[in-house]
């Protein structure tokens, strides 16, 4: 185990085995933990149409508590039946309750709180209010479960007091395990009588810190070594081993290299591939990793094959591999909820069956609680899985700025075009008289090169004026556009129509004219019979191509008196 607490913006704890990464920890100085702690707060809302309420406890957003997660101890009337109750005849408004985070708030989700509170030790998990006795799912085997809850049952448990042996306690000796118990009924105690003394919305009971916490959790007899790289951490956890576990303080040690002790052990570029959504594989194929707002997809790839037969070899040989690393990613990255993996489709079913198997084996060094389905005629595994912490992606990464985490960003000429529509829009509403824009440089080249005709048929058509200014910095998608109205009263100037030229023939060339002989006449047009409807005359189309004005153009036409230069578009005027 190797725990890098050098730098007080994150610490990071890494279980390796083999020198490959098995498990990760994560935590920054700038988001806080809040899972597992214990606050006293008040019920602010209650919803019918979810049977559920909203708690204030203290955090960023109220908490979620429903109805399954109230313990009938907060009942303010008791039901004759639990299935028929209502949580509007459970809480009130104003109600103070002592509840437990058990999943933390998300950036779209309040936490998600429970009564029924749990307070995990080295050996034990004590459950207060609840008359259970269990063992850790991790412990298989009917007759070690039969064994140590009868052992449970000789440690003199309170009434209505519940505990649960994890996975460390099943080779601890009685004393062991009751040590651990007289201290979570201490900490008990003292939660109590904060909660009797303190106004709500209130912390109560704080977990133990990342470090602490992972070492009571992970620590075991398989870890041979865990390697510290600060010192007041390292006396921290001494201290707590030696309280928890005696017998085990000799493997803690003190780093005390000059360089990095991630870098050091290669463990850093272990922990950039966690990052990213590709993952290799050693046979060549790689999976893909997409997390999404509803599910997590997996998508499995293989390598090159160059026969048939070795294609059903190939995706075997593959998706075992992958079923391995999956288990692995979903553990380091911390992956929870509904998790679809694409395998490579198989047509054995002995094969088909390895890799369900390969899977679910892998799986078992999980602590989350996971639930694995079976593969489908589409070569899709569904499982579901408990997230224990943020992700190692939420604690590192915000996101993206300029895509707002889409990882894509719109074209140029795409926006261009869409800024196009957006001036025309205000335009026709007849009350604009000039348009500022400022765009990132791409785009305004685009603008005043590709589509500057465009810019001038909108000036022309509704008498404004269009300024483009590119700037570089801006986001990819930053476009600002300022909208500058008429005054009070002056109205968008309407095309007047052009008057007839006078002629500027000299008299004897119209003379000369007049005398020569004219021209072959065209045939008269047909008349209109009697009873024939009129054809509705057309109207006559603007010209494509309107004339450029000069404060646009920026130079005269040629032939053309010269004058001074209007300002280029996409130039701001001279103050």
């Amino acid at each position: 185990m190797f725990v890098n607490a050098a730098d007080p913006e994150e610490f990071r704890v890494a279980i390796v085995e083999e020198g490959q990464m098995e498990e990760l920890a994560l935590e920054s100085a700038s988001r806080e933990a809040t899972k597992a702690n214990i606050y006293k707060g008040i019920v602010v809302n209650i919803e019918p149409s979810l049977q559920a309420s909203f708690v204030n406890y203290g955090g960023e957003r109220h908490g979620f508590l429903p109805l399954s997660e109230v313990h009938e101890d907060w009942y303010q009337e008791k039901p004759q039946s639990r299935s028929k109750t209502k949580i509007q005849r459970v809480l009130r408004k104003g109600q103070e309750i002592i509840v437990q985070v058990y999943k933390e708030e998300s950036a779209t989700k309040g936490a998600y709180l429970s009564t029924y509170i749990s307070l995990p030790g080295r050996r034990l998990v004590l459950l207060p209010r609840q008359s259970h006795l269990g063992v850790s799912r991790k412990i298989e085997k009917e007759e070690e479960r039969q064994r140590l809850k009868e052992l449970a049952q000789k440690l003199g448990l309170p009434p209505e007091m519940g505990l649960i042996i994890r996975t460390a306690g099943e080779t601890a000796a009685t004393r062991e395990l009751s040590k651990d118990l007289n201290y979570l009924l201490k900490l008990w105690e003292n939660i109590k009588q904060a909660a009797q003394s303190l106004p709500a919305p209130c912390l109560l009971h704080r977990d133990l810190d990342l470090i602490t916490r992972t070492v009571r959790d992970y620590f075991s007899a398989d870890i041979k070594t865990i390697l510290v790289d600060n010192k007041e951490v390292f006396q921290t956890l001494r201290a707590f081993i030696q309280e928890m576990s005696p017998r085990h303080v000799h493997a803690l040690k003190l780093y005390k290299d000059k360089l990095p002790i991630f870098t050091r052990y290669q463990l850093e570029e272990q922990l950039d591939r966690i990052y990213s959504e590709r993952v290799p594989l050693k046979s060549g194929g790689t999976i893909v990793i997409n997390p999404t707002e509803a599910l997590v997809s997996i998508d499995v790839n293989s390598g090159r094959s160059t026969g048939q037969k070795e294609i059903e070899d190939t995706a075997h040989r593959t998706n075992l591999e992958a079923a391995e690393e999956v288990a692995r990613q979903l553990r380091l990255r911390d992956l929870g909820g509904l998790i679809v993996i694409d395998f490579i489709d198989m047509k054995d079913k002995k094969h088909q069956k390895e890799v369900e198997q390969t899977l679910k084996a892998s799986l078992k060094k999980d602590k989350a609680r996971v639930t694995v389905g079976h593969l489908s005629k589409f070569g899709l595994l569904e499982l579901s899985r408990q997230r224990l912490r943020p992700t190692a992606e939420v604690s590192a990464y915000i996101p993206c700025p300029a895509c707002q985490g889409r990882g894509r960003v719109k074209k140029v000429d795409t926006l261009s075009v869409g800024l196009l529509r957006q001036i025309s829009t205000q335009a026709a509403q007849g009350q604009i008289q000039e348009v500022r824009v400022l765009a990132p440089a791409e785009v305004a080249h685009f603008l005043l090169n590709k589509k500057r005709h465009d810019l001038l048929i909108l000036e022309e058509e509704y008498g404004l004026k269009i300024v483009v200014t590119g700037k570089e910095g801006l986001g990819p998608e930053e476009i600002l556009v300022e909208y500058s109205k008429r005054e009070t009263g002056e109205s968008k100037p309407a095309a007047e129509p052009k008057p007839a030229q006078e002629s500027k023939v000299p008299a004897e060339a119209k003379a000369a004219v007049e005398t020569q002989p004219a021209p072959e006449t065209k045939p008269a047009p047909r008349r209109k019979q009697s009873g024939e409807r009129k054809r509705p005359s057309r109207p006559r189309r603007r010209s494509a191509k309107p004339k450029p004005k000069a404060e646009l153009q920026g130079e005269a036409p040629e032939g053309a008196p010269a004058a001074e230069p209007g300002p280029r578009l996409g130039e701001p005027e001279s103050a």
